[in-house]
């Protein structure tokens, strides 16, 4: 049974379920009555249809693991790419960048404090599926490039400028760069699916227009959009931030910081929506969200394109990877207190 504390809690989060879902039936109800000049689009959400598909699509994902030590900070790193070859919407070919199993990478830093462990590890992994991405396009030539989340940096990727990770960022920023290059010279659309965005924009547009409304200010955008898309709709197409020459993160970007555009779409009736990221320019937005829940829809409950899930399956790393890189350092170096392991990772009376 559950306690009273509990019991609270249920029943404030059943209370603001039924206030989003309200919420969400006025926001339809009053869809086209309204204006939204931040949006790229005139109606709030659009019917998506389902097409064939009969090209060749490619995806990239990244794996890592690591583990701080007393003297230095190990990490190992898998990035993989995957092309599936699409014939009546069906694979008829597969194949795998630069391998079906790449060899790892490894990164080790010393001195590193706890901001810049999250820094280090989050930019190694964001460099190597950037590279791999790019090199992919060059040698497959793709139709579309699916990345495993945003195409943009996220805040929390930017160090600190006196940060020692500062010059690895820089590097990054570099990456996405010759990732949009190379996607746009090569003319393959470049996408980044969210599974599990946490971002508020969408409800920040809608929010600045709807008087009275206090139940924008407690939800985020997959939240609320859960209720008020139907399977197989899309919200509009919006800029990713008000102000990208101004954004923190996107005027890192130079000249692409204005192009990357996002929508929300809800594949199917069971599972969340979709934050589908792109660059404008490349396809119109019909096409991209045709394309993208097309490949999304063929689970009732989980709705996620299935080569961005061979790419998943692909990258990650087990612990006995990262235990054997460990060993093989153990054997080499010895026990120097360098490679002894922190205390809260040997607790021996557990």
């Amino acid at each position: 049974m559950l306690d009273d504390s509990l019991k609270q809690i249920a029943s404030q989060i059943a209370a603001s379920e039924s206030e989003r879902k309200e919420l969400a039936k006025r926001l339809r109800f009053n869809s086209g009555k309204i204006e939204y000049p931040e949006t790229l689009e005139k109606e709030v959400f659009y019917p998506v249809k389902k097409v064939g598909i009969d090209c060749a699509v490619a995806a990239v994902d990244g794996g890592i693991a690591g583990e701080e030590l007393h003297g230095f900070d190990l990490l190992l790193m898998r990035s993989v790419g995957v092309v599936f070859e699409y014939k009546e919407s069906k694979v008829a070919v597969h194949k795998y960048f630069p391998s079906a199993l790449p060899k790892l990478e490894y990164d080790v830093r010393s001195g590193l404090d706890s901001h810049d462990v999250m820094w280090h590890k989050s930019l190694f992994r964001l460099r190597g599926e950037l590279s791999c991405a790019a090199s992919l396009i060059e040698k497959h030539l793709p139709a579309y490039m699916l990345m495993d989340g945003s195409i943009a940096p996220l805040l929390s990727d930017k160090p600190a400028e006196e940060s020692e990770i500062r010059p690895l960022y820089d590097e990054v920023l570099g990456e996405y760069r010759r990732l949009y290059e190379t996607a746009w010279k090569k003319n393959c659309a470049l996408l980044g699916v969210i599974k599990d965005s946490r971002s508020k924009r969408f409800i920040e547009i809608v929010q600045k227009h709807s008087e009275n409304e206090p139940g924008f200010a407690h939800t985020g955008d997959t939240n609320f959009l859960f209720f008020m898309l139907e399977a197989g709709e899309r919200t509009c197409s919006f800029s990713y931030s008000s102000s990208p020459q101004k954004h923190q993160i996107l005027k890192d970007l130079g000249q692409w910081a204005d192009r990357i555009l996002s929508f929300y779409l809800k594949p199917v009736k069971e599972d969340r929506p979709l934050r589908v990221e792109f660059l404008s320019g490349q396809k119109t937005f019909d096409e991209i969200a045709s394309f993208v829940h097309s490949l999304s829809c063929m689970h009732k409950a989980y709705a996620y394109p299935a080569i961005l899930i061979e790419a998943d399956l692909r990258a990650a790393l087990d612990g006995d990877e990262f235990e054997r890189a460990y060993g093989g350092l153990f054997t080499r170096l010895g026990a120097g207190s360098s490679i002894m392991r922190l205390r809260r990772n040997m607790r021996p009376f557990r």
